[in-house]
Parts: C-alpha cells; structure tokens; sequence
C-alpha cells in the first residue's frame, strides 16, 4: 500500500476531495446543461460534463481501497452495529429533508399547487425510489457495504493475476457488451450480467491501491484513458451536431470509456502524488484529511446550495460560463463544507447523518 500514517493514503484523501468536487461541477452544470443547447454556454458545460465523468466511479474505488483491506477491522459486529446504521440514518435524514424541502419551498414561492401525493413522497420514495436525484449513490454504496464481508474473502486471498482476470471480464461484460447492446439494439447472446454494477469500481480501486503495476500496463492505461477521455468529449460534441440534440448517454458510469478514464485518474493521481516529494510533504497536513473526511457530508448536503442558487436566479448563464461554472462550483463547495463543519460540532448529528 502507499505511504500512510495511521491509515491516511495521501494520495486517496487528495482524490478524495477532488473528486467531490468534481461531481460539484457536474450537479452545477447540470441545471441548465439541457435548455441551454445551441449556445456558446451549452459547450462549456457539455465539455464539463463529459470530461468529468469518473468522478463517481472513482468514489467507489476509493471505499474499496478501505473497506476491503484485510487488515482493516470489519466484523459482522462492527458493520451491523454501525457501519450501516451510520449510512442509512444518513439515507433517511437527508432524504426527507430534501424531500421536505421541495413541497415546501413550492409553496412558500407559488411556484406549483402541493398535492397530498408529494407530501406521500417524503416517506414512499425512500423504499420505492430514489426521494432525491443524487442520493442514489447512499443506496449503492450500503449494497457494497452489505456485500463486502464476501468481497473480504476474495481480497484476503487473491492474487495480481485473480485480480486481473476479474477486471478484464468486468470491463468486457461489464461495461463492453452492455455498451453495445444498447447502442445498437442487438442482443449478444452470450453475457455475465452479475458483473454489470460497482462492485468491480469497489475491487478495483483495492487493487490499484494494492499492487505495483509494471511500466507495460501503466502506458496502456494512460493511453487507453487518455483516449477515452478525448473520446468522450469529443463524440459528445459530434453526436450533438449531427442529431440536433444532446446525448446522454456519454454520461453513463459504466460505459467503458468511463471505465478506462477512471481507472486512468486514480493510477496517474496514485503515481503522482506518491512520488512527488513536494506532494509527500503534505503527508501530515491536517487540513487534507480534514476535507477528505467531510466528503460524504458534502456530497450529501451540496445540492441544498444548488437548490439556492436556482431559487435566487443564479445558473451558468448568469454571466460567461467558462467563469460561471467553477466559481458557482467553488461557491457550493465550500458553503456545503461548511454546513458539514458546523454539523461535526453537533453531538450525535455529528455521528450518524454525515
């Protein structure tokens, strides 16, 4: 594993916090990425957007560097006690918050009539559905959790070559063939649809955190991901242009080029900064760990500040977006940083809702 104190990886806790604040801009561009088709605002979030992709994947790899580490203590005790109880009084506290939100800034803006089915919604879309758009990844990452005391067993034995084995057919009947399914209507005859899902980010991302990969595999992955992500922007421009219309599906985070790319960041993140003396001093530096800790709160609590911002009349159109964007992203960043800041202060709160 990397250089760590205690049981900091530094070059984790940086994509960490990047990576946060990646999906920022992403939910900040999303507001308008659609309505404003055709204009000169509409390829700068579009360029966002599609360049920005990994960012969830690489959120489950960097669980997985954790969570599935033999050496980190995880007894069925300690996951059913509190593990899971953490992540679903979070669930639900911040679902019926947003929840609770919605029909009631309606009303106080007029800005819709509330039925007695919203107010339903509060309670019945947290087991039926998502209750609100980003909090999809809570339900992802307890199903990881769930899993993970199976997952241990394989990490607790494999070796580089199982590992390999197991992410060549992941990105093959993971993210290949479901690709090509959908993109033009066939149906391959033959596919393992048990490895369609994140738990291979989660192996992954022990993987990478783990071995020592050789120069060969390093070049094709910076290469492959290095295409992928011009690739992805540029298709995305192309697509646009030739239907009239935008495209969604180069936004899908099981699409292989995501993959590649993902993979691509957290390698090239790993090697850089562990072997960069400039950023191996910041080993110690509290305020790293500091953000890296508070990642799930802020991307639990973000999309109140966007929910502001919409309400205020502020978006990427407000003023050029090349600006707008990472301005409004670095605004909602830290003002949810600091919601969770304060919330770290709360007895109990402090515990279970972030």
């Amino acid at each position: 594993m990397a250089k760590q104190v205690g049981s900091r990886i530094l070059y984790a806790d940086i994509l960490r916090s990047l990576t946060i604040f990646a999906v920022t801009i992403i939910h900040v561009c999303t507001a308008r990425w659609n309505q404003s088709f055709g204009t000169s605002e509409w390829y700068v979030l579009n360029a966002f957007m599609t360049s920005l992709r990994w960012c969830i994947p690489v959120f489950f790899m960097l669980s997985g560097i954790i969570v599935l580490d033999p050496g980190y203590n995880l007894t069925f005790k300690k996951l059913y006690t509190k593990a899971l109880p953490r992540l679903i009084c979070a669930l639900l506290f911040w679902a019926i918050l947003y929840r609770t939100l919605s029909p009631t800034v309606s009303i106080l803006l007029d800005i819709k009539e509330v039925t007695t089915g919203d107010w339903q919604k509060i309670y019945t879309e947290i087991f039926l559905g998502t209750p609100w758009y980003h909090l999809w990844f809570m339900y992802a990452i307890i199903a990881l959790y769930i899993l993970a005391p199976l997952l241990r067993v394989f990490t607790a034995h494999a070796q580089k070559k199982h590992y390999l084995y197991f992410l060549a057919l992941y990105f093959i009947f993971g993210a290949v063939i479901p690709k090509l399914n959908n993109t033009y209507q066939v149906n391959i005859s033959f596919g393992i649809n048990e490895l369609y899902s994140y738990t291979g980010y989660f192996i992954a991302g022990y993987f990478f955190a783990k071995f020592e990969l050789g120069t060969v595999i390093k070049r094709i992955i910076y290469i492959a991901g290095s295409l992928a992500l011009i690739w992805n922007v540029a298709s995305s421009f192309y697509f646009a242009h030739t239907y009239g219309y935008p495209g969604t599906h180069y936004f899908e985070n099981m699409g292989p080029q995501t993959m590649l790319i993902a993979f691509f960041v957290f390698t090239l993140a790993k090697d850089f900064i562990s072997n960069n003396k400039t950023m191996q001093k910041l080993q110690d530096n509290k305020y790293i760990t500091l953000l890296a800790n508070c990642t799930l709160g802020i991307y639990l609590a973000h999309d109140l500040f966007n929910i502001l911002l919409n309400l205020v009349g502020i978006g990427t159109n407000t003023f050029p977006a090349i600006l707008s964007v990472p301005i409004l992203s670095l605004f909602v960043y830290f003002a949810s940083l600091g919601v969770v800041l304060i919330i770290r202060k709360i007895p109990v709160l402090n515990k279970w809702i972030i």
